[in-house]
């Protein structure tokens, strides 16, 4: 099927859900019309004779359909025209209808089998709040909600928490017969007026005082889809359970049991009927506006909040409320995402929800008191979508703040030079009025916005002013879309540092310590992947077993998580950089990550990130959806062998980068190389703020004294914060050294260095320069213009053994690093010990093999052995001598320092003008 017919029939689909939701004859007959010439289109463009007949009664039947409202005294009696849904690769699309029944979409259940190891996870996970709550195996038997001889109503204790101001207001814990409907909003008779689980009118929840907005809005949500006349999700979840009404029943012993979704799989959770009951006109738990008498909301409210710690509940989202409530897949999308592309996203979000397969939420962000009235918008508030429709060019979704005092959008009718447009005013005006030469233009959502049947605090707004003014849609996604799922539970220790659990965190940071996992769809196609977080209560260290037992702590919910996903062969991965995918950081328990367009049976790494979690052991699950037959494992590792070795940068190591005359001194490691290897080497520090470098050179494994291009054989390229990767696919036979470096000079901290080969090798920590010397620092060597060798007199006193190191000295444009580090400001030069002068002269030993060298980095002699007896040369003399950087001969100055292996074993004289 071409991309414009699939689209043409899409468009057909979505006008014909529209029509049952027409307010007038008019609204109708333009919607019926428009699907007629849409289907007219599709059936010019079909090929195949099926997809030909297809359309052509879709055709047909809705120019009936059009025949039939414009003539028919009752329009609104209308055909069926519902297609059946069917899942496809996407869950953001769907495909032409087939029949004209709804069918209910079944939910994939993982069917990988649990090691050991994780089914301890998931048992232990269980334990939150001071409460069990076991994975959820079978529906519950009848017998478990009757009320036997001799028995009292069911008790859970203890009771849940509430906030301070639920305290104030409470009157006691009461069962539904004295708690429903709240007695406070009928004092008088309650005859009649319940509790029970059916209802006589359209429900309308609301909250009052609790905070649980976000519980409140995903109700809303769900009783609109049921309302629209797809299941029943949300009541079904309460036991015990009257399937063929659908609705729960009510419990003879006050025993109830509902399935939720949280740490990593299905769970029961087991509460009691009662309910906190106010003294005051304020109502704790959730209330049904126009069935006040309506308990299962207030039941499942009840389950929830005890799972998340009490009535006194410091928020949530509702995306998240809504995965624990059904287990449909959460994403949140983030409205002033550069990445939002609104057409694409309404069409997308349009066709899904007439489907009945995605349940749409929304929060505001931080706002203003001022910006609160002026909008008549809730701060860090959520809300729930009721309706979407698409009239005359105009997106809208219908909005239901889940507050019962709650205010509605102060946008919602456009003003005028007389103020306000009433609500009776504007269903007759509905005009906005631009200038005195434009034709008023009637708003479609003005005139569903004066509709008095709208309920207090719902309202109709379009989706440009949903981007405006709100900071996230949550879109709970139906997980029978998918055919195939499958899960893996782990732990990520994230302990601290300090106590040696710890590795370096933070975005810059590697993914060196971070689980990390293989995804393949056999057939390919469109995966998700979902990370939830588990519930775990912050327990300080000192809590004692009895305090552990008694519960009352608050559930950790600081930091962000996210997702990456990489295309690696499944191999682990450790700089999160080239990535396929990477999802926003979010502070919610849940994050989702798409990926499209997979290939068949290929390997996708997909690791977790943090920010700010606690430092401690954290459990997750990871859940992977797809339509073709999937496999998640761990990730593979990317070598057989590795060595992991610790060393620092200190006040005497910290040598800073190649330009520096420092550098030699930074820390270096020997790697013999038995054989031909692939090899990586990813170094990492503690201190995230140093931007770091790692470098493998020739050397025979000996530390390295000056830097040679020809010598260095692979490196990490530009000095990257936090830590650095140099890879070599083959890397020959040998003995060779590693430098880890940091920008600056004198940056210091501890840093780790991790060697991944194929084939083994051997890494040790080379000893720091002049480890085990007695260093002998000598005056500053000063040329003079015109000036190119400076010597110094040589006495040793006792046999000893020592090596020089002389370096270029530049303080005159100590902040011009560029100055500093250009080759052609120095002049080439060598260091020597000789006896003798003139013919007689001779050197014992020169820096680099006696040629002239660049001494940024300092230049060394090899060990010398130097005893009195060697005066029969004649006398000794350090030298040092240079080749002019320019003509002039400018003046330049150097240090040299003598490493000796005794104490006063040599002495050195005063530098002076030497000539041969």
């Amino acid at each position: 099927m071409s991309e414009d017919l699939r689209e043409l029939s899409h468009d057909a689909e979505r006008y014909s859900d529209q029509l049952p939701r027409s307010t007038t004859r008019d609204e109708a007959l333009e919607i019926a019309i428009k699907a007629a010439e849409t289907s007219m289109r599709a059936l010019k463009l079909a090929k195949d004779p099926n997809e030909k007949a297809r359309h052509s009664a879709r055709f047909q039947q809705l120019l009936q359909e059009a025949e039939r409202i414009k003539n028919s005294r009752d329009w609104r009696q209308r055909q069926s025209t519902q297609p059946t849904r069917v899942p496809t690769s996407s869950a953001a699309s769907t495909v032409p209808p087939t029949a004209h029944t709804t069918r209910t979409l079944q939910e994939p259940l993982s069917v990988r089998t649990l090691p050991k190891s994780e089914q301890i996870l998931l048992l232990k996970a269980g334990y939150l709040n001071g409460f069990k709550f076991p994975p959820w195996t079978n529906p519950p038997e009848p017998g478990e909600f009757i009320l036997k001889d001799g028995e009292g109503l069911y008790l859970d204790e203890p009771e849940l928490s509430l906030s301070k101001f639920q305290e104030d207001v409470l009157e006691g814990w009461k069962r539904p017969a004295e708690a429903l409907p709240p007695p406070t909003w009928f004092p008088g008779d309650r005859i009649n007026l319940g509790p029970g689980m059916s209802f006589a009118r359209k429900i309308d929840l609301v909250q009052d005082a609790a905070t649980d907005c976000s519980v409140v809005a995903s109700l809303c949500a769900g009783v609109a889809r049921a309302e629209r006349g797809h299941a029943k999700i949300l009541r079904s979840v309460i036991y015990p359970y009257d399937a063929d009404n659908g609705r729960p029943l009510m419990s003879k012993n006050g025993k109830y049991i509902v399935r939720l979704n949280f740490n990593g799989c299905y769970r029961r959770v087991v509460i009691d009927d009662r309910l906190p009951v106010s003294n005051t006109s304020r109502v704790i738990h959730v209330v049904d506006r126009h069935n006040p008498g309506l308990l299962w909301p207030a039941l499942l409210e009840k389950a929830y909040l005890k799972v998340r710690g009490g009535y006194d509940f410091p928020g949530s989202n509702s995306g998240t409320d809504l995965w624990i409530l059904t287990g449909w897949i959460p994403e949140q999308v983030f409205m002033q995402s550069d990445e939002l592309e609104p057409d694409r996203f309404w069409s997308r979000m349009l066709n899904a929800f007439n489907y009945g397969d995605v349940l749409i939420t929304m929060g505001t962000g931080k706002m203003s008191s001022r910006t609160e009235r002026e909008l008549g918008l809730a701060s860090e508030h959520d809300y729930a979508v009721l309706d979407l429709r698409e009239v005359d060019s105009q997106r809208l979704l219908l909005i239901k703040n889940p507050w019962c005092e709650g205010t509605s959008w102060r946008g919602r009718f456009k003003q005028n030079e007389r103020g306000d447009i009433k609500p009776k005013e504007a269903a007759e005006q509905s005009l906005i009025e631009f200038d005195d030469d434009t034709e008023p233009v009637q708003s479609s959502r003005d005139l569903l916005n004066a509709d008095e049947q709208l309920s207090p605090g719902t309202f109709w707004m379009d989706l440009d002013n949903v981007i405006q003014h709100f900071e996230s849609i949550y879109l709970n996604w139906n997980p029978g879309l998918f055919a195939h799922r499958q899960d893996m539970h782990f732990a990520w220790d994230l302990g601290p540092p300090e106590l040696g659990r710890g590795k370096p965190r933070g975005r810059f940071a590697s993914l060196s310590a971070h689980p990390q996992f293989i995804v393949t769809a056999s057939k390919g196609g469109t995966i998700w992947v979902l990370l939830w977080r588990h519930f775990k209560n912050a327990i300080p260290d000192v809590a004692t077993e009895e305090e552990i037992a008694r519960g009352g702590y608050d559930i950790d919910l600081e930091g962000h998580i996210s997702l990456v996903a990489f295309d690696s062969q499944g191999r682990r991965v450790l700089l999160p950089e080239k990535h396929l995918e990477k999802g926003w950081f979010v502070d919610s328990p849940q994050t989702l990550l798409k990926l499209d367009d997979c290939k068949a049976g290929a390997e996708y790494t997909i690791a977790p990130l943090e920010q700010d979690l606690v430092a401690t052991e954290h459990t997750f699950t990871l859940s992977a959806f797809s339509n073709s037959p999937l496999e998640v494992s761990e990730a593979k590792v990317r070598y057989q062998y590795a060595n992991t070795l610790s060393a620092a940068w200190t006040k005497e190591t910290a040598g800073g980068n190649a330009h520096s005359p420092t550098y030699s001194t930074n820390p270096q490691f020997a790697i013999a190389v038995p054989q031909t290897t692939s090899i990586s080497l990813l170094l990492e520090a503690r201190n995230d703020e140093l931007n770091v470098h790692v470098k493998l050179m020739h050397s025979k494994g000996q530390r390295i004294h000056a830097i040679r291009n020809r010598d260095i054989v692979f490196d990490s390229k530009d000095y990257r914060r936090g830590c650095c990767l140099a890879e070599f696919a083959e890397l020959e036979a040998g003995q060779y050294t590693v430098i880890c470096s940091t920008f600056e000079p004198h940056q210091l901290g501890d840093f780790t260095l991790l060697v991944e080969s194929s084939q083994p090798t051997q890494v040790v920590l080379l000893p720091r320069e002049g480890a085990g010397r007695i260093r002998m620092e000598l005056s500053t060597v000063a040329f003079k213009r015109g000036q190119s060798k400076i010597a110094a007199p040589l006495v040793p006193k006792r046999l000893s053994k020592f090596y020089v190191i002389a370096r270029f000295v530049d303080d005159r444009f100590p902040n011009d690093h560029a100055y500093r580090s250009s080759s052609s400001n120095r002049s080439l030069v060598r260091v020597s010990i000789e006896s003798g002068r003139g013919p007689q002269r001779r050197i014992h030993v020169a820096s680099n093999g006696g040629e002239y060298a660049d001494s940024a980095g300092g230049i060394r002699t090899e060990d010398i052995d130097l005893s009195p007896e060697m005066k029969r040369y004649g006398d000794m003399w350090l030298v040092l001598d240079r080749l002019y950087a320019s003509s002039e001969g400018q003046e330049e100055r150097f240090s040299v320092e003598l490493f000796v292996d005794q104490p006063d074993a040599v002495e050195c004289g005063v530098w002076r003008a030497w000539d041969d």
